[in-house]
């Protein structure tokens, strides 16, 4: 072999040994790069199992967790109950918690909406040797609650009064007391369960409800908050408002436009329920001498705009109702309503005093 062919042949050696460093190189860049962006992507997925719901709103399921189930064998339950699909994140979650060996056994009645804290908080509970189911319905007030549940045998009607007056212990601040916030439902408890507790989960019920529903009806916050100078605690007053004066559903959101139509003109809400809103008067039927009463700072008779607080605690559809009163042509021109006093709870609605005096007497004097 010639000087010059020996010259190509190691120049071509070089060259193989180069392309084959280049290509070990960038095959090492490319392996690391699917690791970061992998890994980054696993950090991100991992991040959102954290933060997602286990049950949704409105979902229950009864876990039942045998006496001696090893972890295996309570991942298993939590997965076929399908509260769980990433079994790996799970582990992982759990491991990084404290969870694996602290879950105790038991019939576990879980409802959503609940994310990992509080399914890891239900299994390291365990079930409940007795269960106490009490049922809230819409438009109690503070005063329906403590009766209600000092005729269950929790707590006091004084303690839970007292409980009400103090929000802040449970979170709840710039308000005078609990009215409004503590959301009717149906609620599942230990059988020593104290009165605290009680309106401590009711006032995460109003929360976990009402966050996502002011979130999703931002624009009509904005709007009220621009009209009328509502916040979402105006919001609040209004919607107990319409609890009260009705429990039929088609009606909540023109029974809001009546009041919203009210206060458009200026004149007074002018609504019942206000006139005996109180310790001393919640179970009084309205009469004039509580709605004529100048010393009577909740009555929208003699006062105008919103009482100073929620006069019940409203439940979902009226709180919407009070977000998005009914918009027709139609309901824009209604200024009263009067119960139609024949069995469905429905109202009467008028456009003006005239036609509002007819219907009393048609509906309420059968005249």
């Amino acid at each position: 072999m010639g000087k010059k062919q020996k010259k190509s042949a190691k120049k071509q050696g070089r060259g193989c040994v180069g392309t084959m460093v280049r290509l070990v190189l960038w095959g090492t860049v490319l392996a690391l790069l699917v690791v970061v962006i992998g890994g980054s992507y696993l950090l991100q997925d991992y991040r959102e199992f954290q933060q997602a719901l286990v049950l949704q709103d409105g979902e229950g399921v009864v876990l039942e967790i045998p006496a001696g189930t090893n972890w295996e064998g309570v991942v298993a339950r939590v997965m076929e109950a399908g509260l769980i699909e990433q079994e790996l994140y799970f582990h992982a979650w759990a491991r990084q918690t404290g969870l694996t060996g602290k879950v105790r056994a038991g019939t576990i009645r879980l409802d959503g909406p609940i994310g990992l804290e509080e399914l890891s908080a239900a299994l390291r509970r365990g079930g409940l040797a007795e269960e106490r189911v009490l049922t809230f319905p819409e438009g109690l007030t503070i005063f329906h609650v403590a009766d209600l549940l000092e005729a269950e045998g929790v707590g006091s009607r004084a303690e839970v009064l007292e409980l009400a007056r103090d929000p802040a212990r449970f979170g709840v601040e710039g308000v005078d007391t609990l009215e409004g916030y503590l959301f009717p439902d149906t609620y599942r408890f230990g059988s020593n369960v104290s009165a605290e507790q009680v309106l401590a989960r009711k006032v995460r019920r109003y929360e976990e409800v009402t966050a996502p529903l002011f979130e999703a009806h931002q624009e009509a916050l904005e709007g009220l908050a621009e009209s009328y100078g509502f916040s979402p605690h105006d919001v609040i007053i209004m919607a107990s408002l319409i609890e009260r004066e009705t429990g039929v559903t088609d009606e909540r959101e023109l029974v809001s436009r009546v009041f919203y139509n009210r206060l458009d003109r200026g004149m007074r809400l002018e609504t019942d329920p206000t006139c005996v809103y109180g310790e001393t008067t919640y179970l009084e039927i309205p009469h004039p001498r509580f709605c004529r009463d100048r010393d009577n700072v909740y009555s929208t008779y003699v006062n105008h705009g919103l009482p100073p607080g929620p006069i019940a605690s409203p439940g979902r559809a009226s709180i919407e109702a009070a977000l998005r009163p009914d918009e027709s042509e139609e309901a824009r021109e209604y200024l009263f309503f009067v119960s139609r006093r024949d069995g469905t709870g429905a109202h009467h609605f008028s456009r003006t005093y005239e036609e509002h005096r007819q219907a009393i007497r048609r509906y309420l004097l059968s005249q």
